[in-house]
């Protein structure tokens, strides 16, 4: 009874929250929560962030069940994805039937409002992880499509998200096309989701792109402060969303589908491992970014128009692969710790504040593994265990441009040796490295934090992958 009222209290004040004339915009806003992390903030700590900050769809990568079950009844939309190494063991429709029962059917007669299924993930990337192209997305894709029809979910779509880099490379957005060797396979992709009513699902990373292309990197940003712009015809660009966005506008349209949906899936600014990865910066980014958004002013090709989005993201993953750089660690808006790191509104109201503070997390004592300095230890073999705690841990703080770059030689290993401690919950175990020692002394410096990780608190299931991020 308790849980009942609490479930119906829940849905009150979310629709008070996202159907406010105050605060409810055409376009939604979104955030994605991966949960590559070695600690993971749990599902009732995020449906509470969600809440008070009246963020009103999340993207899950891993559906695990007891995510599920925190979102019941709370209005919150959900997008959730089919994993790859799930579907290569997809034989028969029994199976897809019997994952989308259990992971979509029975949580939606719970009252979890799911929106997308993602069948994969950037399926048709050039990416460096990828070995090989994961073939097989059309046949799973109406896979999906058949088992919620099955269990009569018309409203839930079934699409795909894809990077940028199915795009051509061009000097104007009216050149956009796909690229020529999945230009079958992509047309037969947009077939697909248009007969379904779906999306394209769109991931845009400015900073890998801007500088990928050559751009200033003030292009970037919305309030670009530099004097780079493209000239196409009748239309300037000003920042890259907008560049990237009409490209795809182009090759949409090039394709059959001008007029097709879209929905950016992933877009963000990371906050260290990278040159102008910053706080600063992914401040700034947002700030204008929710401007743009909230001003419907939509892009040259579609003018006047909503952009539905999902922002990457909600927390750090210490986790993710990192072959494009260690910024893809740092997408998150908060630390581990459950603080913002900067000022954004989700609303889209443009005030100037922090989003709230994650409550219930358990930060471990104040301890730090770090090494003594000593100079008569044999530094190959320090070096040797530095690269295995960096290796088994998260350095990724010493990336070029990152925070933590201009260590000494001490304090570097010091750093990667707490790490390993940190993210093994202070295992003093893995403090058993060459002239490794347990202080209570904060080793941090101005610019670089040596972290204190929080308690972890689930283990992530649910076809969970090395999920990357670019």
């Amino acid at each position: 009874m308790d849980k009942k009222i609490s479930s119906l209290w829940i849905s009150f004040l979310m629709s008070l929250i996202f159907l406010s004339g105050d605060i409810h915009v055409g376009a939604y806003l979104g955030i994605n929560w991966g949960r590559m992390a070695t600690q993971t903030f749990v599902p009732s700590m995020v449906v509470d962030l969600l809440l008070q900050n009246g963020i009103p769809e999340l993207r899950l990568f891993q559906p695990s069940l007891n995510v599920l079950d925190a979102f019941a009844d709370t209005n919150i939309g959900l997008a959730i994805t089919l994993q790859e190494n799930f579907l290569r063991n997809v034989v028969e429709q029994k199976q897809m039937d019997d994952y989308i029962h259990e992971r979509v059917k029975v949580y939606s007669d719970k009252g979890v409002k799911f929106r997308y299924v993602y069948v994969g993930n950037e399926p048709f990337t050039k990416a460096l992880y990828m070995k090989k192209q994961f073939n097989g997305t059309i046949r799973y894709l109406n896979m999906t499509r058949d088992a919620l029809d099955s269990f009569n979910l018309p409203d839930i779509k079934a699409t795909t998200p894809h990077f940028t880099d199915v795009l051509i490379n061009v000097t104007k957005p009216s050149q956009g096309d796909f690229r020529e060797d999945i230009k079958e396979k992509m047309l037969k992709f947009l077939d697909c989701i248009n007969r379904t009513g779906a999306p394209f699902v769109l991931h845009i990373f400015p900073i890998y792109t801007v500088y990928r292309y050559g751009f200033d990197v003030d292009f970037a940003f919305f309030d670009n402060k530099s004097k780079f712009k493209i000239i196409d015809g009748n239309n300037t660009y000003t920042n890259l969303f907008t560049f990237i966005y009409d490209t795809l506008v182009s090759a949409l349209a090039k394709a059959g589908y001008g007029d097709m949906e879209i929905v950016v899936g992933q877009i963000g600014w990371p906050t260290d491992g990278y040159v102008s990865a910053s706080e600063a910066n992914a401040e700034r980014f947002h700030r204008s970014l929710l401007q743009y958004i909230s001003r419907k002013d939509g892009t040259p090709l579609r003018p006047n128009r909503d952009i539905d989005m999902y922002l990457l993201g909600l927390t750090d993953e210490n986790k993710v692969a990192t072959d494009y750089g260690p910024y893809q660690r740092h997408w998150g808006i908060y630390k581990h710790d459950g603080l913002p790191k900067y000022k954004i509104d989700f609303t889209m109201q443009d005030r100037d504040v922090k989003p709230t503070i994650a409550k219930g997390t358990v930060r471990m004592p104040n301890r730090w593994c770090v090494f003594d300095g000593k100079t008569d230890h044999n530094e190959t073999l320090v070096l040797q265990d530095y690269d295995y705690a960096c290796g088994e841990s998260d350095c990724t703080a010493f990336g070029t441009g990152a925070t933590c770059d201009h260590l000494s030689f001490i304090e570097k290993v010091s750093y990667g040796y707490n790490m390993l401690y940190q993210m093994s919950n202070q295992d003093q175990r893995k403090c058993n490295l060459l002239g490794a020692t347990i202080t209570t002394n904060n080793p941090s410096t101005p610019d670089c934090d040596f972290p204190i990780e929080i308690l972890t608190a689930e283990v992530v299931d649910g076809g969970s992958t090395l999920t990357k991020r670019y």
